[in-house]
């Protein structure tokens, strides 16, 4: 049995972890500026927008792994 430890420095981070903190710092974003502004948003489309992008991102970064990963 080995105890030796292999490192992984090729480890990146996930980009699920990427997309969801974007739409935060982007609900984030629009709340701070509907409170200097005086901005109102309709936050029904807001987040149907919001979702529709991030699934967007993240079957779009799945795709290019996979094709970048089949030629391994």
């Amino acid at each position: 049995m080995s105890t030796e430890y292999k490192h992984d420095d090729d480890r990146r981070p996930r980009v699920g972890t990427i997309i969801w903190g974007l739409i935060a710092m982007a609900v984030g974003l629009l709340v701070l500026a509907g409170s200097w502004w005086n901005i109102s948003f309709n936050w029904a489309y807001v987040m149907i927008a919001l979702l529709i992008g991030s699934g967007l991102a993240l079957v779009v970064a799945g795709v290019l792994s996979a094709t970048r990963n089949r030629g391994r």
